[in-house]
């Protein structure tokens, strides 16, 4: 609702004392700095839009309100018109209650309207519409418009608001129910998340290498403690993250190990000697052998339920996790199958045909070809909507998932690329110009080029928050530090 505000016109207002009515009248002169009385609010008053009130209210805050008064500066009229979500019964009730101060009388002000709604309701209401806020612009603001308002905006459970809110959805999953438990400095967390952003956007990070393979380092994954790698030297070897040692090195395969995958229970691996093995993640044990691939199996991906596994034989295949039988063979491609991404009930593949296929698991129907790469492709990942792929053409394209259309193409490497992985803000890929790019998902620019610590083809990478991890023909893995003065990097991945 928007109140008038006549400066010179008379303004009644009403009270009522002992069941008799007091009628007056008065002016606002211009030049003149009123102060503003408390009102006699019976109950709550909160707007039917608090948090949007708040906003409006604290950017007001900076340019008329100061140190309690409404300043009308010399020679500057007062406001024509004070805008309000307040409902029009609420407006009515206050102006039948308010009264006017001897102040304003002897001043010959009108009073204005002005109720501190997050003073009046409970604390924890008004922290939840603080919360609703959601722009940590205006969160900082609040602070300076009352001793009440700072309190709300430095509470602990405003600042987990705005962190969950801009960074929840980049948090795995586990680690983000994980956060919402606990009982943390969400405002320290907030600022350090905020210089590992800053980190990442001027490439302030630093590199510690890995050795111990004696051959190729063709796939890595890692998590909060560990990496997996797998190696053309016929291993899979257990790092620890801290101190960069080998902890455990399993042995099973014929052939190069060229793909893996590990959870909680299992890890998955593919050879160049036709198979995929099944491991114990726990104990290390060999579960179950799968054959049926005629040539070297290239990736590997699976779920609770199912191994989606692709190969040089041109076909992609369903395995059973639990008992290793075959379910199904997907056929349609017309060349190699280099790389497969799983995503519920959908597969991505990537081949040296030049197209990407998304199929069906349950069908075993191809839904969509994704055609745009002039070369064959190397690499692909899949989120659900969006595709990312990467090729012998030298560029790396983003596809929309559900109509297959071609949203960005993005340009910078000399050579194959060999390897990507995405998340929400960036693309990183690796190639055999011996480089690893960081890309904005978002605009396709060009943010970081690593360079200088491989010195030969690069075959994958991986990355979170906090790090990228790379694998390369030279033998090594390079981790990407961007932790430099960040504390709590382990809330962070």
């Amino acid at each position: 609702m928007v109140i008038p505000l006549n400066v010179s016109a008379e303004t009644r207002s009403t009270r009522r004392n002992n069941s008799k009515t007091v009628t007056g009248t008065k002016t606002i002169p211009r030049g003149t700095t009123a102060s503003l009385p408390s009102l006699p609010v019976t109950g709550v008053l909160a707007p039917t839009h608090a948090a949007s009130f708040v906003k409006r209210t604290s950017n007001l805050s900076g340019k008329m309100f100061f140190k309690g008064k409404w300043n009308f500066r010399k020679g500057n009229a007062p406001p024509a018109r004070i805008e309000t979500d307040f409902p029009d019964e609420v407006l009515e009730k206050v102006e039948k209650e308010r009264c006017v101060s001897a102040t304003d009388s002897a001043c010959g002000v009108e009073e204005l309207l002005r109720i501190d709604f997050l003073a009046h309701l409970p604390y924890e209401l008004a922290v939840q519409i603080v919360c609703a806020v959601g722009d940590i612009a205006t969160v900082q603001m609040l602070g300076l418009v009352s001793k009440r308002w700072a309190q709300l905006s430095r509470d602990k459970e405003v600042w987990k608001s705005l962190y969950l809110n801009r960074w929840g959805p980049l948090t795995p999953l586990k680690k983000l129910q994980k956060l919402r438990k606990q009982q943390r400095d969400w405002k320290s967390l907030y600022s350090n998340r905020i210089l590992l952003e800053k980190n990442w956007a001027e490439g302030n990070v630093t590199a510690r290498y890995i050795n111990g393979h004696h051959d190729s380092v063709y796939c890595i994954q890692f998590d909060t403690e560990r990496i997996i790698s797998g190696s053309r030297d016929r291993t899979i070897k257990f790092w620890d993250l801290e101190t960069q040692k080998c902890t455990r090195t399993l042995r099973g395969h014929c052939g190069s190990v060229l793909c893996l995958q590990y959870d909680e229970r299992y890890i998955v691996t593919g050879s160049s000697d036709a198979s995929i093995i099944i491991w114990d993640y726990t104990s290390g044990e060999e579960l179950h052998t799968l054959r049926g691939h005629n040539s070297p199996v290239l990736d590997v991906r699976f779920n609770d339920t199912i191994i989606v596994s692709c190969s040089k034989d041109c076909t992609i295949k369903i395995w059973c996790l639990s008992t290793g039988r075959l379910v199904r063979t997907l056929e349609g491609h017309h060349a190699a199958v280099n790389a497969v991404h799983l995503h519920g009930n959908l597969v991505a593949s990537a081949s040296g045909d030049c197209f990407i296929k998304l199929w069906d698991i349950e069908t075993g129907k191809c839904i969509r070809d994704f055609v745009g790469h002039s070369r064959g492709l190397a690499c692909v990942q899949f989120d659900g909507d969006t595709i990312v792929s990467g090729s012998n053409d030298r560029s790396i394209r983003v596809w929309n998932a559900h109509t297959g259309e071609l949203l960005r193409t993005l340009e910078g490497h000399n050579d194959l690329v060999r390897t990507l992985c995405f998340d929400k803000k960036h693309i990183v890929s690796g190639s055999y110009d011996q480089t690893i790019k960081v890309w904005d998902f978002k605009t396709g620019e060009l943010l970081w080029d690593l360079k200088d610590a491989h010195s030969s083809w690069v075959f994958h990478v991986q990355f979170d928050a906090t790090k990228i991890i790379s694998a390369s023909q030279d033998r090594k893995i390079v981790v990407w530090d961007f932790t430099h003065g960040v504390d709590h990097v382990s809330d962070f991945i």
